[in-house]
């Protein structure tokens, strides 16, 4: 797509785009990212994760304030002070039965679960799956023995397979999904399941109207089945070298993975050629 105009506001995904195969934020990512928030461009970072997980990534960046989490269910504005809660700008929840049913045939089929609803993160039971998730996004959950009390819908649940074995178990869950709810991959064992109009760039789009920008003013970076759609929306969608080839194939280009560098030399590229 030519472009017409510099970009107003770059989105990027988080785990496999910003952050490195081992969940770290390198110094040349973090100061490109700050270099394009220093230009006056709005910097959104689009996630399934929750507004806590994503806060102190924002806070590296220095880019407290909008975020697009739970793969586009839930937009909000965060602050700088991580007591404080988020203020919610959009959202879509799931249906609170369809979330019971998930929840139940998740649970039958020996598939780690995570309930998530604002800024908190509810578990039915400890497993490792789930230590594991909690220390990689430094995140504590609160333990609901069994889920079954929980009166609140979720913007997202998360179903995770703990071991090999039982990844044939993700693919029975998406089979098995309310006609309301639909079910992402943010990982080949990580399900994201929401409301069937959930998506990042629904949110986006929302947002962009809230803000005066619009799509074609907007360039996106990605890895993910779920940053599809975003990349098809923007006026420059960028693909991660490390991303698959259904994904390289809908973005404008491709950039480097991301152990490489690749969001930075996204941005350097943009730069060079006028988009930022």
């Amino acid at each position: 797509m030519s472009k017409t105009r510099r970009a107003r506001l770059l989105v990027i995904d988080v785990d496999g785009t910003l952050l490195t195969t081992d969940y770290q934020l390198t110094t040349a990512t973090c100061s490109a990212v700050q270099q394009v928030s220093a230009q006056g461009v709005q910097v959104v970072l689009a996630s399934a994760r929750s507004p806590r997980a994503v806060h102190p990534i924002m806070g590296e960046l220095g880019i407290i304030g909008l975020v697009i989490c739970y793969t586009g269910a839930l937009t909000c504005r965060i602050s700088p002070d991580p007591q404080e809660p988020s203020e919610v700008v959009t959202e879509q929840r799931m249906s609170l039965s369809s979330a019971h049913m998930v929840l139940r045939n998740a649970l039958e089929r020996g598939l780690s679960l995570g309930w998530y609803s604002g800024d908190d993160w509810y578990i039915p039971r400890w497993d490792a799956a789930l230590q594991r998730e909690s220390t990689l996004t430094g995140v504590p959950p609160i333990i609901e023995p069994g889920l079954a009390h929980a009166t609140q819908a979720p913007h997202k649940l998360l179903a995770i397979a703990g071991e090999p074995a039982l990844m044939p178990e993700l693919s029975v869950l998406v089979g098995t999904l309310p006609h309301d709810c639909k079910g992402q991959f943010s990982l080949a064992n990580y399900l994201e399941i929401t409301h069937q109009d959930v998506d990042k760039a629904t949110a986006l789009s929302a947002l962009g109207k809230q803000l005066g920008i619009m799509p074609a003013d907007m360039v996106a970076i990605g890895d993910g089945e779920n940053d599809m759609a975003l990349l098809r929306l923007v006026g420059l969608g960028i693909a991660m070298g490390n991303a698959s080839p259904s994904v390289q194939a809908t973005a404008d280009w491709v950039t480097d993975t991301n152990n490489r560098d690749g969001v930075a030399l996204a941005i350097e590229r943009l730069q060079a050629t006028g988009w930022l």
